[in-house]
């Protein structure tokens, strides 16, 4: 089993000087994403990893690319950290949302867990598909492993080992290129979180 989890935000992207519901919109990163990227590189410059695994968005594959170079080059996209789809919501401002449709804006913010946005998916969804590929890959894999994944896809895997309720999960704090590290706590039988960059 896994000992060791380092689980990555993609570094900064250029969405527009609006909020946006950013999903699957498969945008770059940005000229201060790739730095971001450069000084999480340095950071993991003398930290082993064992595998590397990404969300196959190009954002977190770009930052998966410039972290892990000349290092750990090999790595596998797993599409259960894909981050939540938005459907119809995808890629337009919050601001929009809220002044067309304000009853379904609002029962997004009354349960953000089991709301689905047209066409889209709720965080229910991807905190099960996260949870399951998270699973999967820490029991089958040894040593210390990278994942870099989303805001949403993140918060859903920390909400699941700190015991809190997705509702609760915009708590933890996900800034573009954070890194979570986890470590498996064989007496208690549980990952232990810390923010460590």
């Amino acid at each position: 089993m896994v000992e060791r989890v380092y689980l990555v935000r993609h570094g900064h992207v250029n969405n527009g000087n609006e909020k946006r519901y950013l999903g699957r919109t498969d945008i770059s990163l940005d000229a201060v994403g790739i730095e971001q990227a450069k000084v999480l590189h340095e950071y993991f410059k003398t930290i082993p990893i064992d595998a590397v695994f990404t969300s196959p968005l190009k954002r977190c594959v770009q930052t998966t690319e410039i972290v892990c170079k000349g290092k750990c080059e090999h790595y596998e996209m797993v599409e259960a950290f894909a981050e939540i789809d938005m459907g119809d919501w995808e890629n337009v401002p919050m601001a929009q949302i809220k002044l067309a449709y304000p009853e379904l804006y609002a029962k997004r913010g009354e349960d953000i867990e089991h709301f689905t946005p047209p066409h889209g998916e709720s965080f229910h969804d991807v905190a099960g598909r996260a949870k399951y590929a998270f699973d999967a890959i820490t029991h089958h894999t040894t040593g210390t492993i990278l994942i870099v994944a989303h805001a949403g896809v993140n918060r859903t895997i920390l909400a699941n080992i700190l015991g809190i309720s997705i509702n609760e999960m915009f708590c933890i704090e996900q800034p573009y290129a954070c890194v979570n590290e986890l470590t498996w706590n064989e007496q208690r039988i549980q990952w232990d979180n810390k923010r460590v960059f």
